[in-house]
């Protein structure tokens, strides 16, 4: 607001009339005021002038001051608890190559096999703990039937005494696709978990994502379909986001079914400097939802490389595209990433139509073997990499 004009307008006075205004009624002549009375009231009307601004910032409400940083979440992907998928990802991860991207709660053994295993006691505290140092708000975890041990994370985080520290959401991923019997119980999980103390939410209602959910699958239409109309009748209104690759394309296709706005899970690349790869993803995504306004999350990559998993394969990606791929983006450096979210926040800020959740989603909190984390690392020494989470807290704090 201008300070001239507007409400701040009432702190403006004039001080060099006070000696030339008289009683009403009265015909004397009004008596001279010093120059330096004349002085002292200038400085005065210069001081007023520089604290106004800062006074109108202190009656802000606290509320919109803390609206003025967008929310920042970021994507657990949670392989790191037991079970297969944990086997896999502990060889793919044991090549001393490929050991600085590691989780820092892992451990080396003399065979130099890594071993993971994030259900030990304190391990989820600690992560809530790193996450709130670097100043993040929620973490998006990918949903898994209850029983699987990739869900393990998510029940560890709600029985967690820090859960407060830290809100959540979810990205629904596998939730559609269960055996027919199992799908009532994982539709009412899903519900009732978008009803728990601390998810996110967008103007009220609950932020949903959702990644490599096959609408024209009929069933999984069908099935969707069904969740939002039991939401709604709950009283939730989800604020449904699709998780795509191409947001006027994805908006397009589904907004119809129900999708608020479209989003980013990662971004696959191959040019090898890793400021050049987040260029022009931001070109790619970024603006062509500014170009054709489509109501968007900014996507922040941390990175992308799978070479781990092109050494020793894993048994969920079959024939992947990448196999043969030879070049990859660069291991960003910590203020790379602090710049690449600095960018979001700033694209939130400047397009409030096109970012009407304002947030902000990030590949990811623990991606390791794909190239993309913020979850401090393990190093020889014992002393987790703390880094990243530090270059973002200089950011977001």
């Amino acid at each position: 607001m201008d300070a001239s004009s507007g409400p701040l307008s009432l702190w403006a006075s004039d001080p060099l009339t006070i000696g030339s205004t008289r009683p009403r009624g009265t015909t004397h002549t009004p008596i001279p005021i010093p120059n330096l009375t004349f002085a002292l009231l200038r400085l005065c009307t210069l001081i007023t002038a520089v604290l106004r601004p800062l006074l109108t910032l202190l009656l802000l409400p606290f509320s919109l001051l803390a609206a003025e940083r967008p929310t920042v979440g970021a994507i657990r992907w949670d392989a790191w608890s037991g079970g297969g998928v944990t086997s896999q990802v502990e060889q793919t991860l044991s090549p001393e190559k490929h050991r600085f991207r590691l989780p820092w709660f892992a451990q080396i053994d003399p065979a130099g096999r890594a071993h993971i295993d994030a259900s030990a006691n304190g391990v989820m505290e600690q992560e809530i703990a790193y996450a709130k140092t670097a100043g993040l708000d929620y973490w998006a975890f990918l949903t898994y039937p209850e029983a699987d041990p990739m869900s393990a994370a998510l029940t560890r985080y709600l029985r967690s005494p820090r859960r407060g520290d830290l809100g959540f959401c979810l990205i629904l991923h596998q939730t559609f696709s269960v055996p027919a019997d199992r799908w009532a119980a994982e539709r009412d999980r899903a519900l009732t978990l978008l009803k728990e103390p601390g998810y996110q939410r967008v103007d009220g209602r609950p932020l949903v994502f959702a990644f490599d959910v096959k609408t024209e699958h009929p069933t999984v239409k069908k099935r969707f379909d069904e969740f939002r109309a039991s939401a709604k009748s709950a009283g939730l209104d989800p604020y449904f986001v699709y998780m795509g690759w191409h947001p006027q394309r994805d908006y397009q296709r589904h907004a119809t079914e129900g999708f608020a706005a479209v989003s980013a899970y990662a971004h696959p690349g191959a040019e090898p400097v890793f400021s050049k790869y987040v260029d022009a993803f931001e070109k790619h995504s970024w603006a062509n939802a500014l170009t054709h306004q489509i109501p968007y999350i900014p996507l922040v990559t941390t990175g992308w490389d799978k070479r781990p998993r092109q050494d020793h394969p894993v048994t969920w990606e079959k024939n992947p595209g990448y196999a043969s791929q030879q070049t990859w983006p660069a291991t960003a450096t910590p203020a790379e990433l602090a710049a690449h979210l600095g960018r979001a926040i700033a694209f939130v800020k400047a397009n409030p139509s096109v970012c009407p959740a304002n947030t902000v989603i990030v590949y990811a909190w623990n991606e390791h073997d794909e190239g993309g984390w913020l979850c401090p690392t393990w190093t020889p020494s014992g002393q987790p990499d703390e880094s990243r989470i530090r270059a973002l807290r200089e950011i977001l704090r």
